[in-house]
């Protein structure tokens, strides 16, 4: 079970993490995105969330941390961006099917949500996904296996999605080195 008070601990200390840059990979990938309603899944401060919004998609942020969430909605209002936040275990919170042209999953796994995130997708959705693999582990955090993906994993997790782009390897990224899997992949 998830530790509350650690996660809103974690988020009210960050200095403002609101101002990091995205992933890469979602920069990379942005055009390729299709229009519309978009999913930032675990989304912390809301990095990811005010990128898209930023660049044109009404966005629905989810994640555990209150903390979090609050300075991702002052980011937001000060903005004037459209994007709302929703407290959720993603453990126990049901996402809605068919509800998003993109869902977007950055350094967190959790293998029993991949099927909900397939289906919350509309067809011709895109789910950009970027974690872990077990690499990882030479570096640091995170050195539990349960947090990182094996080989080929999420490719085959993801397969009978259209894979668009599949990588895993040492990138250098917006914040170090790290050893990930990096998946853009279509509802047919």
């Amino acid at each position: 079970m998830v530790d509350r008070r650690s996660w809103e601990s974690r988020h009210a200390e960050q200095a403002d993490d609101v101002a990091r840059p995205p992933s890469q990979f979602l920069v990379e990938h942005l055009r390729r995105l299709p229009r519309g309603r978009a999913l930032d899944v675990a989304c912390g401060a809301g990095r990811h969330a005010l990128y898209l919004a930023r660049h044109g998609w009404r966005v629905e942020a989810l994640d555990f941390s209150h903390a979090a969430l609050a300075r991702l909605r002052a980011a937001a209002r000060r903005d004037g961006l459209p994007i709302e936040t929703v407290a959720a275990d993603l453990e126990q919170y049901p996402l809605p099917r068919d509800r998003y042209a993109v869902v977007v999953n950055v350094r967190y796994l959790q293998r029993s949500l991949l099927p909900a995130l397939k289906a919350a997708l509309q067809r011709g959705g895109v789910l950009l996904f970027e974690t872990f693999i077990l690499d990882q582990q030479q570096l640091g955090h995170p050195k539990n296996p349960a947090f990182l993906l094996e080989p080929g994993e999420l490719a085959r997790h993801c397969a009978d999605l259209d894979i668009v782009s599949y990588a895993e390897g040492r990138y250098e990224t917006e914040s170090g080195v790290a050893f990930l899997a990096r998946m853009l992949a279509r509802r047919p």
